[in-house]
């Protein structure tokens, strides 16, 4: 031991800080996906009220034209239409948005789901 310090410390400040930034940038990914979720499932809910009130008109009147007209709002609010249910005047329906930019694969890998889904119903009830 020389100058107070043992030769076995040299460079630990170096792992402590690459770790410390390792485990930062970790947390930013996670952090960044959690925001990627919870924007694809407010756009699936958003085009869900958007296609359900669009189609209610048509599932009050009793028109079959009631998915046609949700399915193709959906898909301009960027989204799919999975389920469409008409009955008594009212109209349920189901849509998706597949999981967009860098998280496409990691989460159809980890929740083996292609995207956030979110379900509407609008009518004269």
């Amino acid at each position: 031991m020389r100058g107070g310090r043992c030769r076995g410390d040299s460079g630990a400040a170096s792992v402590w800080a690459v770790s410390l930034v390792a485990l930062l940038a970790v947390a930013l990914l996670v952090i960044a996906l959690v925001v990627d979720v919870l924007a694809a499932r407010s756009r699936a809910s958003a085009a869900a009220d958007l296609a359900a009130l669009a189609a209610a008109p048509a599932a009050a009147a009793g028109s079959p034209s009631a998915c046609p007209i949700a399915a193709s709002v959906a898909a301009a609010n960027g989204a799919r239409l999975t389920s469409c249910e008409v009955s008594s005047g009212e109209v349920r329906v189901v849509a998706q948005v597949v999981w967009s930019g860098p998280w496409r694969r990691a989460m159809a890998l980890l929740a083996d789901v292609p995207g956030a889904q979110a379900g509407a119903r609008a009518g004269l009830r």
